[in-house]
């Protein structure tokens, strides 16, 4: 634990007299409430001084002086080190960041001893004082408002160079929040000494500087902006009112009119910014900058034929001005007038051989009047050693986009050489492939993955242009098949390598259509090679298995087809269609051998259509039979039942089998009962039936037992 001496009271200077009247009454508010120990009135109230006059040096020190006696409080009574802390980081952010340096050095006695107190809070609550941990604490007190406390954190974060900007950026911020504007402008300039690039910071930095009064270096900042964002409106405004109040206090100033007339203009205020330009032109007539903007001015209006005279005018008293020459070739390729346009651009490129825009200017200005050949040959004649890739690129890119891809790969391939990252390669290909020369578009990929081999892009490429070409080729093969020329279909469906299960489908159906069976079964097997998971695919070779009476393959695909999903309805039908007539067939061979006496081996085929179907009356009605030929009358009696249970109207006769079987085993009840039945049946009045009425009226003695 800490000691109780280790935090002391400090105070700083003694507090002299305010003087504003809305100051003082929040000022004399404050030194009372710190007077009687009421210190987080105190802080409040000497703050509101301080935003009422951000400079008063004695409501600075009675606010610092709050803090630390609060801190105080907290520490020694309370034992809230946290609170403590941030009321020493509020202490320490007056006394060292907030006020002028000269002021700033007058505190720096008093500094010691209240760093000392912040850092045994600090130590107790074993805060981590690394940059990045103090850079998050500083956001985590802005964010609950506690921004004195905030700026100081800010400023001890600076060891790190990822947080130097934003932290001087969030320090200028709080400086403007509490009204201390001259310091915020100071770290948003040092903030923009890490980030020179960063536009909203300038924009923040040149309104503030704007606000301040400081014309000068506000316009700098608002004019770096404008060339990195030419229709930025608030600093056109800007810029447009500190124009004018310049120009109030120098109403003959002509370079502050032409301003004007440039601010008016990038605001589309074409008519206000010809005002201010003719103006311009009355109080300086040998300003060529105003005539030149004259003609811009025409330029943005579209009437090109009066910007071409103002540029004239310059042209005509300096020859060899770059932007009046520039501006009239542009002027002159937007009338149309290409050769006079080219003419001028190379007129330029005579006077400055590395002027880019001329010379992109050219070139585009040449593509109007050239085959993609002769450009690339004019290019190459006009470049002057300048690297025009970028140029021939985007160029290729556009004609791509429009479908001339002849085009584009003329100059797709004029630029492959300098391809360092594997895409120009990739869209030639993609060019080749849309014009579908699919072999050139693979082997220019494998080019380029030789070259490029990390490139993820070129292997997807690649991939696509071979779906494509092999889409291209089922495209060819399914026009033979769907014209019955199926023996062409067949030879594009084997043009297609590797193969793949649509080209192998398509060879099989082709097949199938000519009645050619056993090589639609190869095919549709090497389907099923490449694609083993497909139900389909099973039951289209079972089908023909079974189409040519080959059931015993038929069933092994069939069961196939159904393993992989067995609601295949098609495969359940003709598997079970063709098991009937297996048993059919099984049946009739069945019948045969009874007839020829065969009974083992007849039974042994009627107990396997019974095993598929034990409700056929037929195989039961042979079964007894065969059963009474082996002296089994029990056995025959049970078969004989069901099957005329099955088909009474058929095995009428049965009645008389059974009868006889029962009077076998000397079961008269049951013999007599269906000796009964047959004789009352519409069986013909045959010798089976005399004997049935004889033999029942023989055992009608049994009857009843």
């Amino acid at each position: 634990m800490i000691k109780k001496s280790a935090i002391v009271l400090i105070s700083i200077l003694a507090l002299s007299q305010p003087v504003l009247a809305d100051f003082k009454e929040h000022f004399d508010l404050g030194q009372q409430y710190l007077a009687n120990y009421q210190y987080s009135g105190a802080v409040t109230e000497f703050k509101n001084a301080l935003r009422i006059n951000y400079l008063d040096n004695s409501a600075r020190i009675g606010l610092i002086n709050s803090y630390l006696a609060r801190g105080a409080h907290y520490a020694n009574t309370e034992k809230n080190w946290e609170k403590a802390a941030d009321d020493y980081r509020s202490a320490l952010f007056y006394m060292l960041y907030y006020p002028t340096a000269e002021a700033a050095r007058n505190s720096t006695q008093g500094v010691v001893p209240v760093q000392n107190n912040l850092n045994t809070c600090l130590s107790i609550l074993k805060f981590n004082t690394s940059p990045s941990s103090r850079f998050a604490k500083a956001k985590e007190l802005r964010a609950e408002g506690n921004f004195a406390a905030a700026a100081y954190e800010f400023n001890q974060s600076l060891g790190d160079k990822n947080y130097i900007k934003d932290s001087y950026t969030q320090v200028g911020d709080i400086m403007k929040l509490l009204g201390n504007e001259p310091k915020a402008a100071e770290y948003y300039r040092k903030a923009l000494s890490v980030s020179p690039t960063d536009i909203s910071l300038r924009l923040a930095y040149a309104k503030l500087l704007d606000k301040l009064g400081q014309e000068e270096p506000a316009v700098e900042e608002y004019n770096y902006i404008l060339t990195k964002s030419t229709d930025n409106r608030e600093v056109l405004y800007s810029l447009e009112r500190i124009y004018k109040k310049k120009l109030e206090q120098d109403p003959s100033d002509a370079d502050l009119t032409s301003n004007i007339g440039a601010i008016l203009q990038k605001q589309n205020k074409l008519d206000e910014a010809l005002a201010y330009y003719k103006k311009a032109e009355q109080l300086d007539p040998s300003n060529i900058n105003t005539r030149i903007n004259v003609g811009t001015l025409y330029q943005q209006k579209g009437d090109y034929k009066t910007a071409i005279v103002a540029y004239d005018s310059v042209l005509i008293l300096y020859p060899d001005n770059v932007n009046a020459n520039l501006y009239k070739a542009q002027c002159q390729a937007a009338l149309g007038q290409d050769k006079e346009a080219q003419q001028t651009y190379r007129k330029i490129l005579a006077m400055d051989p590395a002027n880019t825009t001329a010379q992109k200017e050219l070139f585009n200005s040449a593509k109007n009047t050239m085959t993609t050949a002769q450009f690339i040959d004019y290019v190459k004649k006009n470049s002057n050693g300048a690297d025009t890739t970028g140029m021939l690129y985007d160029y290729a890119l556009k004609l791509h986009k429009e479908g001339k891809l002849a085009d584009a790969i003329l100059l797709y391939k004029e630029v492959l050489g300098k391809d360092t990252t594997g895409e120009i390669y990739t869209n030639l290909a993609i060019a080749q492939g849309q014009m579908k020369d699919y072999n050139t578009a693979i082997a220019t990929l494998n080019s380029a993955k030789n070259k490029f081999p990390d490139n993820s892009e070129i292997l997807t490429a690649m991939k696509s242009i071979k779906d494509e070409a092999v889409g291209s080729q089922l495209d060819k093969a399914a026009d033979y098949f769907n014209n019955k020329d199926y023996k062409n279909a067949i030879a594009e469906y084997l043009k297609i390598q590797p193969a793949t299960v649509d080209s192998m489908l398509g060879a099989a159906s082709a097949y199938q259509n000519m009645d050619d069976y056993p090589h639609a079964i190869e095919y549709y097997k090497k389907a099923l090679d490449l694609k083993p998971t497909d139900t389909d695919i099973a039951y289209y070779i079972g089908a023909l298995y079974a189409d040519m009476e080959n059931y015993r393959d038929a069933e092994i695909y069939l069961n196939k087809a159904l393993a992989l999903n067995k609601n295949n309805e098609d495969a359940q039908n003709l598997l079970s269609s063709i098991k009937e007539q297996q048993n059919s067939n099984a049946l009739n061979e069945a019948i045969s051998l009874y007839d020829r006496q065969k009974y083992d081996e007849s039974l042994e085929l009627l107990n396997k259509v019974l095993s598929f179907n034990n409700q056929n009356a037929y195989a039961l009605y042979y079964r007894g039979m065969i059963y009474d030929a082996q002296k089994k009358p029990q056995e025959a009696i049970n078969d004989f039942k069901q099957a005329l249970s099955l088909n009474s109207s058929e095995f009428t006769i049965l009645n008389y089998m059974i009868a006889a079987d029962f009077d076998t085993l000397e079961n008269y009840k049951e013999a007599y009962a269906y000796y009964t039945a047959y004789a009352a049946s519409n069986a013909p009045d045959d010798e089976y039936k005399q004997y049935a009425k004889a033999r029942a009226e023989e055992l009608k003695q049994y009857a009843g037992k």
